[in-house]
């Protein structure tokens, strides 16, 4: 596993959110994954969350590739989750879509 580190570039632009669930200061990659944030925060179902976990690595045709979700949750019960925040767009895309049922895949065997 490994831990990424957001920094602003021409490409990415981080927001930050201080969170009084987390007390902390979160760093996030995209407007919608800060919006998200917003969600977790005021839900009473979250427990914790945490953005841009530590990664991991998945197989997919034949490569390992490198991961990082978008958040980690707990929600009440102590259920643990990976959640990945994107727009309809790019979730619609077969090759996006089929990623995600590797890195899914993944998960639920080391589960």
């Amino acid at each position: 596993m490994y831990h990424s580190k957001l920094r602003p570039s021409r490409v990415k632009n981080p927001y930050k959110l201080v969170s009084v669930k987390k007390y902390s200061v979160l760093t996030v990659e995209s407007s919608l994954e800060f919006r998200a944030c917003f969600h977790f925060e005021y839900s009473d179902a979250v427990v914790s969350f945490e953005a841009q976990p530590k990664g991991f690595h998945y197989c997919y045709e034949g490569k390992t590739l490198p991961y990082t979700p978008d958040f980690r949750l707990v929600k009440a019960g102590g259920i643990d989750m990976f959640v990945e925040v994107k727009p309809n767009s790019v979730f619609s895309k077969p090759d996006v879509r089929q990623r995600f049922i590797a890195k899914k895949s993944l998960l639920k065997t080391n589960a």
